[in-house]
């Protein structure tokens, strides 16, 4: 709806800016987090923001995944045309389940490198997950990308630069960024309580149980096709599937050890 905002005669895109923004809006729960749950500031913001590179390349690689048999077609013209790799598959498309892959695989590593426990730092970096993430959202709607299917009453875009103009469309993404508001709210209330700071890894638990299956349910209203289908189901689906039974088998393994 926006994909463009005007700074100084300079057009800044609103996709980026909004990234920005929700980088920061999660840097600031974090800091303001921090010292009422007794956790290191200084820190939590370095895990935070190797974390977030970590989530970034994470993303970009599970994207180009999925367009991997087009990325292989374009290698020829790509040795003449470089710049055709960074238009086509660098500048944009990223998949937010290979961000959370790559993020916490790189807060694995720093926190062993550190000799620091991730747990400990959970109860403020699991908030500011689903925070980022509803701000991506608003940006991937104002740049008219992800975007829903086809619908009587939907939101019709004018200046979409990345999907289908004068088509009314489902807002997917709006109401994802609600639900990720909506997430983000509940795990702060849980970090804030006793129980989270007993089993800081509940929240985790928790927000892959919120989030998986929104993501599964939201995927069959995208209209955008270049998602990767495998049997019927897209790969954000798949990998919401094996997360939510990741996790169910790891509850159902906990409770079984508590009652032995």
């Amino acid at each position: 709806m926006l994909p463009y905002i005007d700074v100084l005669d300079r057009a800044i895109p609103m996709y980026g800016l909004l990234g920005v923004i929700g980088f920061f809006a999660a840097l600031g729960l974090i800091l303001a987090m921090s010292r009422p749950l007794g956790i290191d500031r200084e820190n939590a913001v370095y895990l935070f923001v190797f974390t977030v590179i970590g989530c970034m390349v994470g993303a970009k690689l599970l994207y180009l995944l999925t367009v991997l048999p087009d990325l292989l077609a374009d290698l020829p013209d790509m040795v003449n045309d470089f710049g055709l790799l960074v238009r086509k598959y660098l500048s944009g498309g990223f998949v937010f389940y290979g961000g959370l892959i790559g993020g916490v695989s790189v807060a694995f590593w720093y926190c062993r490198f550190f000799h620091w426990r991730l747990s400990d730092y959970l109860p403020v970096l699991m908030p500011a997950v689903p925070l980022m993430h509803a701000f991506g959202r608003l940006g991937c709607f104002c740049a008219g990308c992800c975007y829903g299917v086809e619908v009587p009453w939907g939101v019709t875009f004018a200046d979409a630069v990345a999907g289908p103009n004068g088509v009314p469309l489902f807002p997917v993404q709006l109401v994802e960024a609600v639900c990720e508001f909506a997430i983000c709210a509940i795990l702060v209330r849980m970090s804030v309580s006793g129980a989270s700071r007993r089993e800081p890894w509940m929240l985790v638990v928790a927000y892959i149980l919120m989030y998986a299956p929104v993501r599964f349910v939201l995927e069959f209203f995208r209209g955008d096709a270049v998602r990767g289908v495998w049997f019927g189901l897209s790969t954000s689906q798949w990998l919401s599937l094996a997360a939510c039974v990741a996790v169910g088998g790891l509850l159902l393994l906990r409770m079984r050890r508590r009652e032995a």
